[in-house]
């Protein structure tokens, strides 16, 4: 009776053990093979005695089922990954499910090369609507610039939002600017715009009169688009209250010593006297460019018109001081007659004739606001009683005397005021 606690296989071995096993021939003596390469050593494993006798029916020298052939690694079966047993899963093998771990510096090459398809992309973008586009800044101060050197200032202003009928923008016009010497060669060197808006400076360099400058404007957008918020004008030098001022050709009016605040386009203006009262001496121009204004001191005299028009104003002075009949009120207006030999002045009257009127001149530069006058002839007839008492009547002659007067020159007007 087999013990049930014995493996079916354990109680086979032990029956055949115990019938005398069938006698066999001898073996012939097998040459002892050559000896192998010491396998790696493996984790030790644990075989069951019995296991290591020979199955019944099995040859001596003939290895048992599962016994490790030569030449293989040990714990290895053919057709197996070492160290697996047969019927048993690959122990090398990624468990079911589970994912294998990328290494961290392929992470790095993958964020990198994402990073730079992102760039190449931004950049290619910003190319065709910054640089390319047409609403870009440098491409609208471009097109400012070039509308200067047409001397186009309408569409110059366009870009700059600039209104001309505020008075230091008076001369921002295609009259005056057409009348200049234009700019050339403008070029938007460079653009810097600021991290925190859209403002954005633009370096420009441009040629005038054969001489290169240089300067910059300044852009900016809203939602309609980008605009020069600081253009490409420059204040004229300070005309000194000495002199009448001046003018260049297609304004609207002369630029005097008021004008603190008045812009140009960059250009070379011809100078031209402030009206038609004075004359400029050769042919001046107005240099107007970044750093440069030159203006060369101005030589202005009395035009033809300026002494026509006072000599008027004189002759229309002494005409209504003849008509006073004081002698001493005649006096003071500006006419000094002779003294009356024998009439009393206090009891008799004048009648002044203006014979011949004072002539006007005009000194040089330091007295455009002044003038002198001639001598002119006066002649009179007093009439009254001599010192006795008869009366009598006496001829008098005279010529100008002393007189004070301002003259100003406002609207294209000359006012003379005779003090």
């Amino acid at each position: 009776m087999s013990d049930p606690n014995t493996p079916a296989r354990d109680q086979n071995d032990a029956q055949d053990a115990q019938q005398p096993a069938a006698e066999q021939p001898a073996a012939p003596e097998q040459p002892a093979a050559p000896e192998q390469p010491a396998a790696p050593e493996q984790p030790a494993q644990q075989y069951d005695t019995a296991q290591q006798q020979p199955y019944q029916g099995q040859q001596p020298g003939q290895p048992y089922q599962g016994q490790q052939q030569p030449g293989q690694p040990y714990g290895a079966t053919p057709g197996q990954p070492y160290g697996a047993q047969p019927g048993q899963p690959n122990p090398y093998a990624p468990a079911p499910g589970a994912k294998r771990r990328v290494k961290p510096w392929v992470w790095w090459v993958i964020g990198g090369a994402a990073a730079f398809v992102v760039l190449v992309v931004v950049g290619i973008i910003l190319l065709f609507t910054v640089i390319l586009g047409g609403n870009g800044a440098k491409s609208v101060a471009q097109d400012y610039l070039n509308d200067i050197a047409k001397g186009n200032a309408t569409a110059a202003n366009k870009l700059a939002r600039v209104d001309t009928d505020e008075d230091a923008n008076r001369l921002l016009t295609d009259d005056v600017l057409g009348e200049a010497e234009h700019i050339t060669k403008p070029v938007v060197s460079r653009t810097l715009t600021s991290r925190s808006s859209d403002l954005t400076q633009a370096t420009v360099t441009y040629k005038l009169n054969g001489k290169s400058y240089r300067g910059t404007i300044e852009l900016d957008k809203d939602d309609k688009g980008w605009y020069v918020s600081r253009g490409l004008s420059y204040q004229l030098p300070f005309v000194s209250s000495s002199i009448p001022g001046y003018s260049v050709p297609g304004a609207s009016s002369s630029i005097t010593s008021r004008d603190n605040d008045l812009v140009a386009y960059p250009g070379v203006y011809s100078i031209t006297a402030p009206n038609k009262y004075y004359e400029i001496k050769g042919e001046p121009t107005l240099t107007v460019a970044a750093d440069s204004y030159q203006l060369k001191s101005l030589e202005l005299t009395p035009s033809q018109a300026y002494l026509t028009e006072v000599q008027k104003q004189v002759d229309d002075h002494y005409a209504a001081c003849a008509k006073q009949t004081n002698f001493y009120d005649v006096e003071d207006c500006g006419i000094e007659l002779s003294y009356p030999a024998n009439l009393s002045t206090s009891k008799s009257t004048v009648a002044v004739k203006v014979d011949e009127s004072p002539k006007v001149t005009v000194g040089g530069k330091d007295s455009l606001y002044e003038f002198e006058i001639g001598a002119g002839k006066f002649s009179a007839t007093m009439t009254g009683t001599d010192y006795s008492g008869n009366p009598g009547t006496e001829s008098l002659t005279g010529e100008a005397g002393y007189i004070s007067a301002d003259i100003k020159i406002a609207d294209d007007k000359v006012e003379v005021t005779f003090n």
